[in-house]
């Protein structure tokens, strides 16, 4: 009897420990009010796009690395609108006529529902803290809830972060 007792409960713990997440939505959600940066590699069907991305306050920016036509073009997004920045130009439009998919929306996106513990829920893989979304999902470290990627498969778009750093809370 004792064996079996214990056979159920090892069962038990080893179908727990695979899902088992310590950590709630709302303590993630909290870290992505604050401010950040990271360079992020986007990489959207045969494109792939290196940038810098921070969320400061309620914008987010964006500094295009490459490919070389691009380098140097910026964007930032703030409540309904878009300023675009290259080549010494400027142009604010509305967020809207950015065509769907694009990854500078893709970036806000994630960021903005990263920061609401009702847009999403938690597991663990491999070690890994993983935030599923309704059509996209992400990694984040255990350690600080910082981004490793993220997958947005309806427009076969995939992120990968580094140098990730939330910015201490004034």
């Amino acid at each position: 009897m004792r064996k079996i007792i214990l056979s159920f409960v090892f069962l038990f713990l080893l179908s727990g420990c695979s899902n088992s997440v310590s950590v709630t939505p709302q303590e993630v959600a909290k870290r992505y009010e604050q401010d950040f940066s990271s360079s992020v590699i986007a990489v959207f069907g045969d494109n792939r796009t290196e940038m810098e991305a921070s969320k400061n306050g309620m914008s987010i920016s964006v500094s295009v690395n490459s490919p070389t036509e691009l380098s140097g073009m910026g964007i930032e997004i703030f409540d309904e609108h878009a300023k675009i920045i290259y080549e010494g130009m400027e142009q604010e439009i509305k967020k809207d006529s950015l065509p769907e998919g694009t990854p500078f929306l893709l970036l806000e996106e994630l960021f903005d529902e990263l920061s609401d513990p009702e847009e999403f829920n938690l597991s663990t893989e491999n070690e890994k803290l993983i935030a599923n979304f309704e059509d996209f999902s992400a990694v984040l470290s255990p350690e600080d809830f910082s981004l490793i990627s993220a997958k947005f498969p309806l427009f076969e778009t995939e992120f990968t972060f580094s140098d990730f750093v939330f910015k201490p809370a004034e």
